[in-house]
């Protein structure tokens, strides 16, 4: 064993062979690696901090440190439903077989021209606790999803919503219980995970790996930083936030047709009041068809009303992607520039980095798919990290040069 002086000697010679190398280097590359460094150092912070989130929730919660709600209230689960009579005939007795002993289910029917009408007729049979409405396909003042968020909260007898689509399915009988285990004193909202069935072919799986990864990122920045948007495939809140002060959630954007899900959260989050539901049971698998057409759907939707979010958390949005670009250019010049000018320690150190960076990247996901009991993802995050900040900004810009097609009326 080494003794107290033998390990300061060390140090010092340590120290002095990595001033020397340092030294040694042009001034420009040495400004490159104090950028690399930077970047890379905000680069671990929100791996850590924000993308591991949702994975530290899912241990939090296995190991039963997460306070939870041992009530079980009532609950009614709003569900949205346009054309959707398979998705209803198949999903509906899946709903209905939840394990939780309070609550109803409202489907809310926008207008179907298939055999939606005919379906719910005949699950009107099958629970007593059942009820369901009608959008009259003419309604052009309001939007249609709002107005079917609307109907279903106030057909409810319950004081919890949790909004829902007919394409949804829990992952789950306890699906109820979890979401519902998270409203603590101080809760109005609950935010739970939606992914994509699990499909094959190359692009099936960039929208699989997309919607999860904005999944990830959603819950993240809103359990570590603030909330940012929101989903109304898997949304819980209690009523009377809904109807507080006048109704404002929605007033703010009743000329829009988005919003009935994140512009809603976002008009009602408080400090500490939206909290987020982790876990395998939690979870709702969006058996959507096509994906290419609902991924796109989604993805402008959201790149308009982005722009109505909290500043806090997008701002951290950007620093990240900012900060992705920055690090792996500049690790990617240091180890280049190193290697020809034959210093081998600044290569190894630069690949060494990129090396940790690229690992996080790759199994924070990764395990957190695990334990959510879904897909895994392997090289998608690795191979996507650089391509979904393009896709983001090219949406982006489709949406902002057209944006007629989001305002009530105007289309």
């Amino acid at each position: 064993m080494l003794s107290r002086k033998s390990l300061s000697l060390l140090a010092k010679s340590v120290i002095k062979m990595l001033q020397d190398i340092w030294f040694s280097l042009p001034v420009w590359l040495q400004i490159v690696c104090i950028v690399f460094l930077a970047a890379w150092f905000v680069q671990l912070v929100y791996l850590l901090i924000v993308r591991r989130r949702p994975l530290s929730l899912l241990r939090a919660e296995k190991k039963g440190r997460l306070k939870l709600n041992d009530e079980q209230p009532g609950v009614t689960v709003v569900v949205y439903a346009h054309n959707q009579s398979d998705d209803l005939l198949r999903n509906l007795p899946v709903l209905f077989d939840n394990d939780y002993p309070f609550f109803d289910v409202v489907v809310v029917d926008d207008g179907s021209t298939d055999d939606t009408e005919d379906v719910l007729k005949q699950m009107d049979q099958r629970s007593e606790h059942f009820q369901h409405t009608t959008i009259d396909e003419k309604v052009r003042t309001v939007s249609h999803r709002k107005l079917a968020m609307m109907l279903g909260v106030k057909a409810s007898h319950n004081d919890y919503i949790i909004m829902t689509q007919a394409q949804c399915v829990p992952a789950s009988p306890k699906w109820i219980s979890s979401v519902m285990s998270r409203f603590v004193p101080g809760v109005d909202v609950v935010m739970s995970p939606v992914v994509y069935e699990s499909r094959t072919g190359i692009m099936n799986h960039f929208y699989q790996w997309d919607y999860f990864d904005r999944l990830i990122t959603m819950l993240g920045l809103t359990s570590a930083v603030k909330a940012y948007g929101g989903w109304s495939s898997n949304l819980a809140f209690r009523k009377e936030v809904f109807f507080a002060n006048k109704n404002q959630a929605f007033s703010r954007h009743l000329d829009l047709h988005p919003g009935e899900d994140d512009l809603f959260v976002n008009c009602v989050a408080r400090k500490g009041n939206v909290a987020v539901a982790c876990s395998p049971d939690s979870l709702l698998v969006n058996q959507l068809q096509p994906l290419r057409y609902g991924w796109s759907k989604d993805r402008l939707k959201r790149a308009f009303t982005a722009r109505y979010y909290f500043l806090a958390p997008c701002v951290v949005r950007h620093i990240d992607i900012f900060s992705r670009y920055v690090c792996v250019l500049t690790g990617l010049a240091c180890a280049g520039v190193a290697a020809w000018l034959q210093n081998w320690w600044v290569m190894g150190a630069a690949l060494a980095l990129l090396l940790i960076h690229a690992l996080l990247v790759v199994l924070i996901p990764y395990y957190t798919a695990k334990r959510l009991g879904i897909h895994r993802f392997f090289f998608s995050p690795l191979l996507c990290a650089l391509l979904t900040p393009m896709v983001d900004a090219c949406f982006s810009m489709k949406a902002n040069l057209n944006t007629k097609q989001f305002y009530v009326g105007r289309i």
